[in-house]
Parts: structure tokens; sequence; C-alpha cells
């Protein structure tokens, strides 16, 4: 089990489990990492709004220039702008410091390789085998640059050529006090979009508290006050995209992922005619996709993985129902805002009827709870023979539900998803529940 790394980078609580040391020491072992393998002596450093982030950033910044690293500040940026740039931009690579969709007393870090990508396990892990090591600084320094001029490049992509014309198109965006205020207002009207800007505000404090992608309830007010033609929530770093359209009914991510694969394999642009999902993935997504003709590859849980399984087997669609979504022709990671104007140019120049589209699409009842475990439980989860062969046990025992238990890679919880009627459902949570309380005692 990694000590600093999870499903998505390294996060936890600021000055923590997270820290300006432990930054500033990822800083010296990217910089170390960096010239070990002769990439560019330069990184690009994007944020999300949370109060910490310019301390961590910083502190980051400062191991990289102390190994002899320069560091250029986008400020914040979207967690796909990062990837974008890093991918376009001649850097070694990039860093979002971000949490995601966690709560505002968290951060994190999260690195993308000069080709735009997440890194990989393995590379992570040379990273993590670095940062307790003592490596000699370097004698020449690096600098750290203000190139917030920079985001211009990924707004002008956005606007000339991912989007289209949405003159008349009425919308409603909830950036989550996130790290889309600014960017996403931007292009909507670039774009000629009349918008309703909810939550926009840089304000740390509140970024992702009952707003964005966790919570769409007022911004399905705010589409039906103002009759939108649809909404748009994102999360913190604008890696998740959550959908309500105009008669308040919600997207999540199996069903945009059905939508986009369904519109795909009409432009004959679905590669082997698969989609990549999750174990998460709904069941009945699974067998509406099939009866398009679209088969459903699941991979472990985190748009990482999602992502890693397209890249080696070169297919072009893959999400997570919690609304990461990529399409690789667009972006190399999950962006909620090229997600949402891909979505809105396949309706608007396409002429294509979601609600028709959507009658195709029949999801089983599915109720996913998340338990709170103390973070050693959680850590020790997956080698913990004992509690899995109870666990074990109680699925074998309820055949008829498709159940998964699994520990989150961000937050100190249990996650426990089951598909099956709703009261059968329920009961099988609450015999896992007081499982894993039980075995806690």
């Amino acid at each position: 089990m990694p000590k600093y790394f999870g499903t998505d980078g390294i996060r936890g609580v600021v000055n923590n489990d997270l820290t300006c040391e432990l930054c500033y020491k990822v800083g010296k072992s990217l910089a170390t990492y960096l010239k070990k393998y002769k990439k560019t002596n330069m990184v690009i450093i994007g944020q999300d709004t949370r109060v910490s982030g310019d301390m961590l950033a910083h502190s980051l910044a400062s191991g990289l220039c102390d190994y002899g690293v320069s560091a250029k500040m986008i400020g914040i940026v979207p967690t796909g702008c990062v990837s974008y740039l890093a991918g376009k931009l001649d850097v070694g690579a990039g860093v979002m410091i971000t949490a995601s969709h966690n709560a505002p007393n968290m951060n994190g870090i999260k690195l993308i390789s000069n080709l735009g990508y997440k890194f990989s396990k393995s590379q992570e892990k040379e990273i993590e085998n670095l940062i307790e090591k003592t490596i000699v600084a370097s004698k020449i320094k690096g600098n750290i640059i203000n190139s917030t001029d920079l985001v211009g490049k990924y707004i002008d992509y956005l606007v000339n050529d991912v989007g289209c014309d949405l003159k008349g198109c009425n919308i409603a965006v909830d950036t989550a006090f996130g790290s889309c205020f600014n960017i996403a207002e931007k292009v909507f009207k670039k774009l000629n979009a009349n918008v309703i800007l909810i939550n926009n505000d840089s304000y740390g404090e509140k970024i992702n508290v009952d707003c964005g992608a966790l919570n769409v309830s007022k911004l399905q007010y705010e589409v039906s006050l103002h009759k939108c033609d649809f909404g748009f929530a994102f999360d913190g770093d604008a890696d998740r995209l959550i959908v309500v359209l105009s008669d308040g009914r919600v997207l999540d991510g199996d069903d945009l992922l059905f939508v986009l694969g369904s519109y795909l394999l009409q432009k004959n642009k679905l590669n082997s005619r698969v989609a990549v999902g999750t174990i998460m993935t709904n069941s009945g997504t699974e067998q509406s996709l099939k009866k398009l003709g679209i088969n459903l590859v699941r991979c472990d849980v985190g748009d990482r993985n999602v992502i890693e399984t397209m890249l080696k087997n070169n297919y072009c669609l893959g999400g997570e129902s919690s609304g990461h979504i990529c399409v690789s022709t667009l972006n190399t990671t999950c962006d909620a805002l090229i997600n949402s104007l891909f979505l809105l140019k396949i309706v608007v120049t396409e002429k294509i009827n979601l609600n028709e589209l959507l009658l195709h699409l029949q999801k089983i009842p599915q109720i996913i709870k998340n338990v709170p475990v103390a973070k050693n439980v959680r850590v020790g989860f997956d080698e913990n023979k004992t509690l899995k062969k109870i666990i074990d046990k109680i699925i074998k025992n309820n055949d008829d539900c498709r159940i998964v238990v699994r520990p989150s890679g961000t937050e100190n919880v249990i996650r426990i998803m089951v598909e099956g009627g709703e009261l059968k459902s329920n009961k099988v949570i609450n015999e896992i529940e007081n499982c894993l309380k039980n075995f806690v005692k």
C-alpha cells in the first residue's frame, strides 16, 4: 500500500496529512525524476480555489526550484487545463493542487506527465521512493514564473475547436466555488450562450459544500426558474460533470456514457464498439449499451484506471458514474467543461433529442452508502482477510443482487454499492454496515 499516493494522487487534510514540508519534498522528488529521464526542466502548476492552494503550490514550486527546475504558475484553473497545457507546451510535467470533490479543509497533488496524462502507479511509486531519500540540492536554482497568460491557449482551444455557436441557448452553470469559476463564464459567453452562474465565486472556504456535482438541488431550481435548456454542475477541480435537463432530470456519468457512446457509434467514431466503465457502473447501463451493439469494459474505480484502460486498448470513450468522462479525441483527462461543450455541440448541431435517446436507457436501481471508518481500517481493508471473508459470505448469500464493497481512495470511508430491489438493497447494505461496525469494535 503506497504511503502517500491514493487512487488520484496525494490527498489529505491540510497541515495534517498534507503539509508544506511534504509538498516541498514532492517538488524535490519530481525535479529529480525529470532530470533522471532528461525531461524539460520546467513544470506548470495550477490550483483550485482552496485557501491552502497558494501555500501548497509555492511549497512544491520551492522544492522544484531548489533542485534546479523552474515552475510556471498558471493560477486557478481546472485539472483539464493543466493536462491540456502539459501536453502542448515544452514542459517536463504538470502539477494540479486540488482535492477535487473533497471538503474545503483538504487539498491534494495530482502529477501530470508531459503527454498530458496523470502519472501512472509505477511513476508515482518512483516519486514516493524519492520523497524520503536525502538528495543534494542543485547549485543552479530554478525560477518561479507567473504564467497565467498561458490559460488563454486552453480557452482558445475550447472556443475554436470544441464548442459551437450557442446563440439562443440558455444554460445554468454551477462551478461549486471551484477552479472553473472564471473560465466557464468566459467560454460560454464567447460562444454566445445566455448563462446563469451560481456558486461561481473564488470562495475556497465553500468549495464543494452542498453545491456543484455533489448536490444539484440548487441547479435544478435555477434551471426551472430561468427556463434553461441545460444545467451543468462541476466539482472543485472541474473533472466531474453532472447535467440537469430542462425538465429537471439529472444525468450522471453512466447516463452521459450512454449518450456519448450512442452518438460516437452513430458517427462510426467509437473504436472497437467499446465504452470503458468501472465496477460501479450501473448494470442497466451496460445492458442498454449492449442492445446498441456497444460492449462495456469494466476496470477498477478511478478515472486514471479508466483512461489507462482506454490507452492500452485504443478505446476512445470511458467514464465513471460520478461524472468523470473522457473522450480521448478532446483531452487526455476527464474535463467537465469540455464534456459540457461536446454535449451541447451534439444537441445543437446534430439536432439530437436527448429525452428520446434516453428512452433506450434502462438503469437498474442502485443504492450507494459510505460508511465512515478509521484511516487504518480503510487503508488495510483489501488485506484484511478476516473481514473480507465475512463480507464475501454476505455477498454469496445475496447472489440475486450485484454488490461491491470497496475502500475509498480519497476519504476514510468504505463504499457499499448494491443493485437490486430497494428493500433488498437496503437490507444488504445494513447487514454489511453492521458487519463493518462490529468488526471495528
